[in-house]
């Protein structure tokens, strides 16, 4: 039997699209031998503080916060040697008033160094959800009190912010707050524009978490690179409130951007549009370069945006700006007019908000035609969005046209939310056996899946490691490439969505082959639980020079 001393504990509330990160160093030769030291391990404990009642309140949350602990070597390291694998300490779902346990095997040096992950899993709402984080000392049922209080070094340390308490000298930690974690820098204080705005768009329901593991690849393989620093711009601004709409979302995040690179520019600067009027007058923008990468829903939202600054800008930005590339990953293209009957009628009836009504391709009212004013031609406002979007004439479908390289990455299976045709433009069919036969109880499936994941497994990390590749095509696809329209059978609209934006530009289309939840997977939206999409991840990173 043993007992349990507190060494160190933090209490701090996150809210949805959040982390904290706890690097904890351990150095048990801080304090001499004794009845009660060196302890073989440590445990660490993580509570989610939010009372028990709240777990029936999905919709405002739901109030779950996910914990992983690592040894540092590991948590730093994005890329697993085959031959080095382990099982994550990893608890997907830590409920309201639940605690999560973990033991922390010290190594025989006495020394040892984690990194704990803490992030939020709210949704639906910005309400806040209250953790605790203790680390113990495992200490033989045998020793004397005297012992145990030598552990101590007199008074308790506590942070300046209050957030944590540190009870004994032989823990060291660094905390990074959410800010920390996604702070974007002030362009300004560069002393070159030679810098590469990389923009990354999470879907519905989603939230910056969503694209961090992308974030940090392309952060690690860029690490040691002098020129053309790479900025990364994720915003919080749609968080819950993905429901919005396409045009709003895409108005909201490109208002951010504007103002974050500087704009107005230009000799002319007070003559522009009002975005953004209080920046300093500058005869150029903060940035070089710029590239979009959308998953889901986030790439409909950077379509429209692209659109937006360029229409607003009067075309200044792309002219002032290098478009290099325009990622969708699992994006719905075409809606989602092939999904079942009674998810359609849902989102025609609105279950979804204005978003849900853009996905099934209904025409829009006075006020949505005016939202997407600046983004579609005027005489197709009255469109259904996508449709007005991918106009050969609209600013979107300009926009990007413009940038470099465009590339799409489609799940050909497994995917419950955004179907292979849609998020491959539409002219690719595979092998009917590759086809995932979607019944309402796959989608519920997917519903409870997203809101109680599954365990992590060794096997399961193997197969991620060492699989074969899940990329089962890549191929450049050119205008000639797409094979004439049926002559005398009517066009759907999602066909001619499609030919819209084959007509001029070229596309790299990648598609992807995974096992289980293929949409959340392909992003790899939490780094381990999602593994299975790190191969994905890894050729995105490769396949595109940043």
């Amino acid at each position: 039997m043993t007992s349990l001393i507190r060494l160190w504990s933090s209490s701090f509330e996150l809210t949805v699209g959040e982390i904290s990160r706890y690097r904890i160093q351990f150095d048990s030769t801080k304090h001499s031998p004794s009845t009660a030291w060196p302890p073989s391990n440590l445990i660490v404990k993580i509570t989610n503080e939010t009372p028990i009642l709240y777990r029936g309140a999905v919709l405002s949350g739901p109030y779950n916060i996910s914990a992983s602990c690592i040894e540092t070597e590991h948590a730093r390291r994005l890329k697993l040697h085959p031959d080095n694998l382990f099982t994550p300490n990893l608890k997907p779902v830590i409920k309201c008033g639940e605690t999560w346990q973990s033991k922390l095997i010290v190594p025989s040096n006495g020394i040892g160094d984690w990194t704990i992950d803490v992030l939020c899993e709210i949704l639906f709402s910005s309400n806040k959800v209250k953790y605790n984080v203790c680390i113990f000392a495992c200490v033989p049922e045998e020793a004397t009190v005297i012992d145990e209080l030598q552990i101590f070094d007199g008074k308790a340390v506590v942070s300046q912010d209050g957030t944590t308490t540190t009870y004994s000298s032989s823990i060291k930690y660094e905390f990074l707050k959410p800010h920390d974690i996604f702070k974007m820098p002030d362009l300004t204080t560069f002393s070159t524009r030679d810098i590469h705005l990389v923009v990354l768009t999470h879907g519905i329901h989603g939230s910056m978490l969503d694209e961090l593991y992308l974030k940090e690849a392309l952060e690690e393989k860029y690490m040691d690179r002098k020129t053309d620093r790479i900025i990364f711009f994720m915003s919080d601004v749609n968080h819950s409130g993905t429901e919005d709409g396409i045009e709003i979302c895409g108005k909201r995040l490109a208002k951010e951007l504007l103002k974050y690179v500087g704009w107005p520019w230009g000799p002319n600067n007070n003559d522009r549009d009002n975005i953004s009027s209080t920046s300093d007058s500058r005869n150029e923008p903060l940035i070089s370069k710029i590239s979009l990468i959308g998953h889901s829903l986030g790439g409909l939202i950077n379509a429209f945006m692209a659109g937006y600054l360029h229409s607003v800008t009067n075309g200044a930005f792309f002219n002032d700006v290098q478009p290099i590339h325009f990622i969708t990953i699992a994006t719905p293209w075409l809606g989602s007019t092939d999904l079942s009957w009674y998810i359609k009628a849902g989102l025609k009836f609105g279950v979804v908000g204005q978003t849900g009504k853009d996905l099934a391709l209904i025409a829009r009212s006075t006020e949505e035609q005016e939202n997407a004013k600046g983004a579609v031609k005027e005489d197709t406002r009255e469109q259904p969005l996508l449709l007005a979007l991918a106009q050969l004439m609209s600013p979107s479908h300009i926009a990007v046209s413009k940038f470099r390289n465009r590339t799409l990455y489609a799940n050909i299976a497994n995917d419950l939310v955004v179907s292979f045709q849609t998020s491959s433009l539409y002219f690719h069919k595979y092998d009917d056996k590759l086809s995932f036969k979607c019944t309402i109880n796959d989608q519920l499936r997917h519903v409870f899946v997203s809101l109680s994941p599954l365990d992590i497994t060794s096997d399961y990390i193997s197969r991620s490691i060492k699989g074969s590749s899940p990329i089962v095509y890549d191929v450049m696809v050119k205008p000639e490439d797409v094979s004439p329209p049926k002559v005398g059978v009517d066009m759907s609209m999602e066909e001619q969505i499609a030919r819209e934006w084959h007509k001029d530009m070229s596309w790299r289309k990648v598609f992807v082959q995974l096992e289980g939840e293929a949409h959340t997977h392909v992003i790899v939206r939490r780094k381990w639980l999602n593994a299975a999409g790190w191969q994905v991840i890894e050729h995105l990173v490769n396949g595109h020079d940043f």
